[in-house]
């Protein structure tokens, strides 16, 4: 049996797991209108605590950035400043993903519980500055390695151009990252499909549209892969 058959046993195994978990949760708890309103702000107000935390750090990381590139360093201290700047680098751009995915959470669940005020209002402030700060992020290439042709966000064909400007570690770096998570990513997505399908089975509400469209963007997401490889 093959790495990737294992994965979906593993990830239908814990789909049912997790489901049926939530499942015996919900149907075991009964809450008021209050109880609910409450716990509903609270979540709100734990997810805006979060949001507030990522957006600081990922701040304070481009600050750092910024000040190690701007310091005069001996040929002895070069590599490990480099070191520094990358870890510093892929540590803001992963806070900023999370900082942008948090916010369209947390709007979505405004919408959905018809919280149209403030929670609403914040969780957009936070997507646009997450927005705005992955377009810094991106751009902060050019600063770190000034001698080197990286190419602005705005530019375009930019994938194509910063894969040019890459050295032959950096893409085989990007390449082994892009697999991983792509794996992963796979791994999730057919977990996910098997809890919609025990939550829709359990409570009856049906979720068909929803696995139609992970199954959608997983069957998509393949044929971009390998149509790509085979027209190469």
């Amino acid at each position: 049996m093959n790495k990737e058959a294992v994965k979906v046993i593993i990830a239908a195994l814990l789909g049912f797991i997790s489901s049926y978990f939530v499942m015996f949760v919900l149907k075991n708890t009964n809450l008021s209108q209050f109880e609910r309103s409450l716990y509903l702000d609270y979540i709100f107000t734990g997810l805006l605590v979060i949001l507030t935390i990522l957006t600081l750090s990922y701040i304070v990381r481009y600050l750092q950035i910024r000040q190690l590139t701007k310091r005069y360093v001996s040929s002895d201290e070069e590599d490990a400043i480099d070191d520094q700047v990358n870890r510093y680098y892929a540590d803001g751009m992963m806070i900023v993903q999370f900082s942008n995915l948090l916010s369209i959470g947390l709007a979505s669940f405004s919408i959905i519980e018809n919280q149209f005020g403030l929670h609403l209002i914040l969780s957009g402030f936070f997507f646009v500055i997450s927005c705005i700060s992955s377009i810094y992020f991106l751009n902060l290439m050019r600063q770190i390695y000034p001698n080197r042709y990286f190419p602005k966000y705005s530019e375009k064909n930019y994938a194509e151009k910063l894969f040019a400007a890459s050295d032959d570690g950096e893409r085989h770096v990007m390449f082994e990252g892009l697999i991983r998570s792509q794996s992963l990513l796979q791994f999730l997505l057919m977990g996910i499909i098997v809890v919609l399908v025990v939550y829709s089975s359990e409570t009856g509400q049906s979720q068909i549209f929803a696995i139609s469209l992970l199954i959608i963007a997983l069957i998509w997401s393949n044929a971009k892969y390998f149509l790509h490889v085979r027209n190469r």
